[in-house]
């Protein structure tokens, strides 16, 4: 095989190293996302929800509230995944 040969091979290989690297970043920088969108609103949920146990409400109003909670922090991951995705 001639020098050339060669080089070409291993530029193609290290730019097939460095692509990889880019997806796996991509990957991993979306499923950290996912997890915050799925897991934040849950936790948030039902964090609020144990906290509000200590107040005078009825189940349905901590429901709500937690709800409430909920979706605001939904929105917030939301708006972090698009402004971190500009």
């Amino acid at each position: 095989m001639s020098k050339t040969k060669k080089n070409n091979k291993s530029l193609l290989n290290e730019e097939g190293q460095s692509q990889n690297r880019v997806d796996m970043g991509i990957l991993v920088t979306v499923l950290g996302y996912c997890v915050l969108i799925i897991f934040l609103p849950i936790i948030s949920f039902f964090g609020s929800k144990y906290v509000l146990e200590g107040f005078d409400l009825t189940s349905i109003s901590k429901n709500i509230y937690a709800a409430i909670i909920a979706v605001i922090n939904l929105h917030i991951a939301l708006g972090v995944y698009l402004y971190k995705g500009k």
